[in-house]
């Protein structure tokens, strides 16, 4: 019995089992898409394919956006057209993401039991499968990049187009295919150096084909470039985007990047505090699982292939931009490894270490130790039914904000929404302290709660958001200066006070001399949005004032922070 199913399991042959799992693979991925409720980036997206024009999405949207606009390309026709938001949103990553996993269950060269496993991974079912991102078309990008890999020199017009739509669909698809790009150079150049006919690579048409490659590239860097007052994650100009600083803690992530993406969950940001014991089992954990993949790629002679891209990759992160969500990329490079190691040995070699290792283990402690490495096959897959689970359980507040709006016919009047700001003075949040004693930064361009809201609604509701350009339902990643705050701020005064505010905001900013007792809070909205083992908790409160409140007659007042 088990060597009938060693003999099933290990087969690299395809057949109907890789049919039957692209059936579950898909229905699963339906199934909890109906269940999910876009979140700001999915909405971001939708909103620019609806209400922006093809210049503006082609060649001013990018600079502040940070990546090439071909997901919103994509998406514009059914924006355009009215198609049911949510629905077309999660038809178009469907459709990708599943040719990307038909790609690798009926294309890749790994066992059976691997590639009825991968699929369900966390990063390929649920993040980049529910979730409806550009990600799809680029794990499409690379799987297609793997299996041409093996015969990228006997025909590197289609390598190089696979690499070439990994660019077009993200900034950080410019940075796998560029560190691709850079060892194949290399051995290109290591190859005629052996031969004695260096003089030659000038003529070599795959140099040539790279070289049209860079040039696509540099127009696609020139398109997303930042602009001067581009808004990244705290960072309020192109110069703080730019500006580096390296401490210890980013030194680990470039370590730590590498565990998320495999069998581990971090603490969710770059500026998490640790304490003593906890940074140094990361440190440990982290840089044990990066010298195991160095070793791996090391005896199979891939080391570059994968260190190249991986370290470009993490510097970004650490000192430009990064979420979470980013480390999927390397999984889907780690598929990208082992599938072109198999497709051009038959086999994964491994380290010396290992081989005597497992040569002195025998009977059960065998068994164990071979069962270690179904664990970053079997934990991804957890991840993917506990985010799942959160999923179907509990939801999202965007579309009950929506619905309550709705109910209440909240939008046939004035609606305020917040606006990002941040304290002037270092503290821990403007939360924690009396909020009306801070002094803030304005910064009135960005909405997100409101940019998550308006695909419901057919024009823009908020009378704030967006006031030079009221038809644009998108955010602008701008910062402002204080003047440009005071000016846009000055445009909200002329339209009078709200009747309604979403979510609690600093209203006398506005209006200095309005009285926040003259609102009451009548709705309290939690989202829960799932990542691995974990969910993360936030909660909006929408405000009406008490005229409004007396007239409608069915609102309940709850209790909430007041208005500030």
């Amino acid at each position: 019995m088990k060597e009938k199913f060693n003999s099933w399991a290990f087969s690299k042959e395809h057949g109907k089992c890789d049919v039957i799992t692209l059936i579950i693979y898909l229905l699963g991925v339906c199934t909890i898409t109906y269940f999910h409720e876009p979140w700001f980036d999915e909405a971001q997206a939708w909103a620019i394919a609806r209400s922006g024009t093809i210049k503006e999405i082609l060649f001013e949207i990018p600079h502040n956006e940070g990546h090439p606009p071909l997901w919103d390309l994509l998406l514009l026709p059914f924006a355009k057209l009215g198609a049911p938001y949510e629905l077309s949103l999660a038809i178009v990553n469907i459709f990708f993401i599943t040719l990307a996993v038909a790609v690798l269950l009926f294309k890749s060269p790994f066992p059976k039991i691997v590639r009825c496993l991968l699929p369900f991974n966390f990063f390929l079912f649920y993040q980049f499968g529910v979730i409806s991102r550009p990600y799809c078309i680029l794990v499409l990008a690379m799987f297609l990049a793997a299996a041409c890999h093996k015969n990228r020199n006997e025909h590197p017009v289609k390598y190089l187009l696979c690499l070439a739509l990994m660019c077009s669909v993200h900034t950080f698809g410019i940075i796998i295919a560029g560190g691709f790009c850079i060892v194949w150079l290399g051995e290109i150049f290591g190859q005629h150096y052996k031969n004695g006919t260096l003089a030659k690579v000038f003529t070599d048409k795959r140099c040539w084909l790279m070289l049209a490659l860079l040039l696509f590239v540099v127009l696609i860097l020139i398109e997303i470039f930042p602009s001067e007052n581009t808004y990244v994650d705290g960072k309020a100009t192109s110069k703080e985007i730019f500006h580096f600083s390296f401490n210890f803690i980013q030194l680990l992530w470039i370590f730590l990047i590498l565990t998320e993406a495999t069998i581990g969950q971090v603490p969710q940001s770059l500026n998490t505090s640790y304490d003593t014991t906890s940074l140094i089992t990361l440190s440990i954990v982290a840089v044990l699982i990066f010298a195991l993949a160095v070793s791996i790629f090391y005896s199979n002679k891939k080391l570059l292939t994968f260190l190249v891209p991986y370290l470009i990759f993490s510097l970004f992160c650490t000192l430009i931009y990064f979420s979470l969500h980013h480390v999927g990329i390397i999984t889907a490079l780690l598929i990208y490894m082992f599938w072109i190691i198999l497709d051009e040995n038959g086999k994964i070699q491994l380290p010396k270490y290992i081989q005597i290792i497992m040569n002195n283990l025998h009977g059960k402690m065998r068994t164990v130790a071979e069962s270690l490495a179904f664990i970053p096959l079997l934990v991804p897959i957890a991840w993917s039914c506990s985010s799942s689970y959160f999923e179907i359980r509990y939801p999202y507040w965007i579309n009950a904000a929506a619905d309550f709006i709705k109910e209440y016919d909240l939008d046939d009047y004035k609606i305020l929404s917040e606006w990002a700001q941040e304290p002037k003075e270092n503290v821990d949040g403007k939360w924690t302290t009396n909020g009306s004693t801070l002094e803030y930064y304005d910064y009135p361009k960005l909405q997100g709660w409101a940019t998550a809201i308006l695909p419901y609604f057919d024009n823009n509701i908020f009378y704030n958001y967006n006031i030079d350009d009221h038809d644009k339902t998108f955010m602008y990643y701008q910062s402002s200066t204080e003047e440009e705050s005071e000016a846009i701020i000055n445009k909200w005064r002329e339209q009078g006070p709200p009747d309604v505010v979403l979510d609690r905001c600093q209203l006398t900013r506005v209006y200095p001399d309005i009285d926040v007792n003259d609102y009451v809070a009548v709705k309290r909205i939690t989202a829960y949005k799932p990542y691995k083992f974990t969910t993360s908790e936030q909660y909006i409160t929408i405000y009406v004032t008490k005229d409004l409140f007396n007239k409608i007659g069915t609102l309940k007042e709850i209790t909430a922070k007041k208005l500030y």
